[in-house]
């Protein structure tokens, strides 16, 4: 995944997170709109955190070519 498109959905799911708990809590208006931007905020930059350290690791079929590689 791009750290563009997690971090469209990493702030879509703090969107939601933050609008389903303000509306269960009965939080004002200014306090609600507050706490959904923190929430979008915090889960764009997890969700780009996370895709940089997936891009970061190595995958599976990486690990078995270089293994291949050296043994041969």
């Amino acid at each position: 995944m791009k750290p563009v498109h997690a971090a469209l959905t990493g702030s879509l799911t703090g969107l939601l997170f933050g609008l389903a708990v303000c509306l269960i809590q009965n939080i004002p208006v200014t306090e609600s709109l507050f706490r959904i931007l923190v929430l979008t905020f915090a889960g764009a930059w997890m969700g780009v955190m996370l895709a940089w350290l997936n891009l970061l690791l190595p995958t599976r079929h990486e690990h078995s070519a270089k293994k291949q590689d050296s043994g041969a």
